[in-house]
């Protein structure tokens, strides 16, 4: 039941206005900047209105933290060897969920929740989201939330599309539909998924991690388990705070 992430390609509940909506002059909205560098919003009907059409790449530049996110799915012995590394570090996370992974793990779901992880949606099958039909879409993000619902009593608080790191007009419609208020990128990509070693995947996120960043990482991959004990001091050496997207979004 396991997926196996080298055959992927690369690639949240409604945002809570008020209180996402007072950072946004730090958040990175996707690749189209202008929300975020308009420092004088005044009409926040319009702000929560507006966030939905982009995605978000990263919190505050301003605080000293990052989220550590996860692709839910792979092997279940490397995934609890992963958690336990984080439970031992006390080290929040959050984790975007493919919905056929866990219903062939369910467990993993609870102990995800126990440990106070955020969990999202991060579609049903993991197809590659921008060649999908709306039809499609839809039954993605739909099938993860109700599999979360079903585990964890919610449908998640945020949503990353699969396959893709940025999403598109129909994703972001599909999204909001199912109670997600945008779409959750990042702008550290650790390139773990390719297994391409832990020196690599330190370097690869070394290089781009600063104040407010979303890191992708990937459950069910050596590298990552590998790299993560340093990863954590690396962060504290550069006085960098790892919390949950909810924390660093102020959701």
């Amino acid at each position: 039941m396991a997926l196996n992430r080298r055959e992927f390609l690369r690639g949240s509940a409604v945002v809570a206005g008020a209180s996402l909506i007072t950072g946004i002059s730090d958040l990175t909205l996707g690749t189209d900047s202008a929300l975020a560098a308009n420092r004088d919003i005044a009409n926040r009907d319009i702000a929560k209105r507006d966030i939905a059409k982009r995605d978000i790449a990263n919190g505050s530049r301003s605080k000293p933290q990052v989220a550590l996110t996860f692709h839910g799915a792979g092997d279940p012995a490397l995934v609890q060897k992963l958690l336990a590394i984080l439970k031992s570090s006390a080290t929040p996370v959050s984790v975007f969920a493919i919905g056929t992974w866990l219903r062939g793990y369910p467990a993993v779901a609870k102990q995800m929740l126990d440990a106070g992880y955020d969990i999202g949606n991060h579609t049903m099958n993991h197809y590659q989201m921008k060649t999908l039909s709306a039809k499609k879409v839809d039954s993605e993000i739909a099938g993860c939330a109700a599999e979360l619902k079903k585990l964890i009593g919610n449908h998640g608080k945020w949503f990353r599309p699969s396959g893709t790191q940025s999403s598109n007009a129909l994703i972001r419609a599909g999204a909001v539909k199912y109670g997600y208020g945008s779409c959750i990128s990042y702008d550290v990509d650790s390139h773990d998924y390719q297994d391409v070693g832990k020196r690599v995947v330190l370097a690869d996120i070394s290089k781009a991690i600063q104040n407010g960043s979303i890191v992708s990482l990937h459950f069910g991959h050596q590298d990552t388990i590998d790299a993560m004990p340093t990863l954590l001091e690396n962060l504290h050496a550069k006085g960098l705070t790892p919390v949950t997207l909810t924390t660093l979004l102020g959701a």
